[in-house]
């Protein structure tokens, strides 16, 4: 009917995709881009001149896909699969009843009155990890996403297996979790590989990783299952103490391996690279710096960090919020549709990839005027009022959005307050840090920034 078209929304011509195809690889968001400058915020394209697709940066396109239809869109088979070989069968890779059963258990787990009697641990960390760093001896200049990387994933470790983990199996984990992720993006990336890297010995290599991860989180599920009147307020506990209230039966050792481990490689990326853009926009609006940390002053002043006083960094959080529209750590959500749809008009076929571009959507002139300006006051009561509240996706949206992003907020504006409120920085190099877009948005290279203590 559509002949070589895929539906009846613009497409891009097969020809075209095909010569596009490794573009693609090397940098996704630039070529969508490219078709989305010429053919409008919803397309059809065979990615790389082979798989069909439709892409969307429409707010309302995208809501219906993640939220009003969200039960015939499902995470795709290609990722499910590859992330069920080295990660297992848990929430993020779950459909139907099974996923809505641990989406409500797990919930549990991130309750604000949780989170905030986790904080004082995770402050801790955070001061024990920047002691690590040496950054008060002298002037430095560091890579602040690796800073940031050594940051989250200590706070996402401890706040996941409790405070007793030591740096040596932090250290541990954190090679092989960073090591197997690159190992399965690869696999999504190029799937025409995975023979090659099954027979060169590549996917034994990677499976051994995982199973000494996974044994070093095994010995902490089966000691905290043994200790006595133990303090921790960690996930962990949590998901160890805490039966299904449909059964009351707890979840199985086998089972909070796999959510536990799965948690700990969502946050930690997110918030990695979260915070990694956001000091990289601040370092090139350095007048940003000192009112947020006015407004730390004013708001928190020389008392304890409490996590309604981290909510309460209005401006801060704008400053987030517009960090996370220019530089969305989840710049594509993939989906693939269970049965027919129509969206605005659009035929949706069973089976289609549909990608909902959140990089494009944030940037969509139809919705943000001078997308390309970092301007936080777009986040004001009064400019979001009117605005579909789908064309600002840091953490997703609907039913699937991220269930640690309260979490990943609270790390977030702990370690913006801490950060900020002790060191002054500016970028190393008026030279623009390119993005690399892969399965999240990390920056291509070192953000080197000159640290300095602030004056007492």
């Amino acid at each position: 009917m559509f002949f070589d078209r895929i539906t009846n929304a613009p497409h891009v011509p097969r020809a075209e995709a095909f010569l596009d195809a490794r573009a693609m690889v090397r940098n996704p968001v630039r070529v969508f881009e490219k078709y989305r400058q010429r053919l409008g915020p919803t397309f059809t394209v065979h990615l790389g001149g082979g798989k069909a697709a439709i892409v969307s940066a429409d707010p309302s396109f995208v809501q219906h896909v993640l939220q009003k239809n969200w039960g015939n869109y499902h995470m795709s088979d290609v990722r499910v699969r590859r992330m069920g070989e080295f990660q297992g069968q848990g929430l993020i890779n779950s459909h139907g009843k099974e996923w809505l059963r641990k989406r409500r258990f797990l919930g549990e787990g991130f309750r604000p009155d949780r989170l905030a009697e986790l904080l004082p641990m995770q402050e801790q960390v955070l001061e024990d990890s920047l002691a690590r760093f040496h950054l008060d001896d002298a002037p430095a200049q560091i890579d602040i996403y690796q800073l940031m990387v050594g940051l989250t994933f200590r706070m996402g470790a401890k706040a996941l297996f409790g405070s007793r983990m030591t740096d040596s199996e932090i250290e541990r984990m954190g090679f092989a979790i960073s090591t197997i992720q690159e190992f399965i993006l690869r696999q999504i990336v190029q799937p025409y590989k995975i023979p090659w890297f099954r027979i060169s010995g590549q996917s034994r290599r990677h499976q051994r990783l995982r199973i000494e991860t996974e044994q070093i989180a095994r010995d902490y599920i089966a000691a905290r299952r043994q200790a006595v009147g133990d303090e921790g307020r960690d996930l962990l506990k949590f998901m160890l103490e805490t039966p299904y209230p449909d059964s009351a039966e707890p979840m199985s050792e086998e089972q909070i391996l796999i959510e536990s481990l799965q948690l700990l490689v969502a946050s930690n990326e997110t918030s990695t690279v979260a915070l990694s853009w956001t000091l990289y926009l601040l370092g090139k609006h350095p007048h940003f710096i000192g009112k947020i940390r006015d407004e730390i002053d004013a708001v928190i002043g020389t008392g304890p960090i409490t996590f309604k006083g981290l909510h309460q960094l209005h401006l801060t959080l704008r400053v987030l919020d517009e960090a996370l529209r220019l530089y969305p750590s989840f710049w594509v959500i993939d989906r693939m549709a269970v049965g027919d749809d129509e969206i605005n008009g659009i035929h949706v076929p069973a089976g289609l990839t549909v990608l909902t571009h959140i990089y494009g959507m944030h940037r969509n002139t139809d919705v943000w005027a001078d997308p390309e300006v970092f301007d936080p006051s777009r986040f004001e009561p009064e400019s979001k009022k009117n605005r579909n509240p789908f064309a600002h996706l840091p953490f997703g949206g609907g039913p699937r959005k991220c269930i640690g992003s309260n979490m990943a907020l609270m790390q977030m504006l702990l370690i913006l307050t801490v950060f900020i409120r002790r060191y002054d920085f500016e970028l190393a190099s008026a030279e623009p840090v390119e993005i690399d877009p892969m399965m999240i948005l990390r920056p291509k290279g070192a953000i080197r920034m000159k640290v300095r203590r602030v004056a007492d």
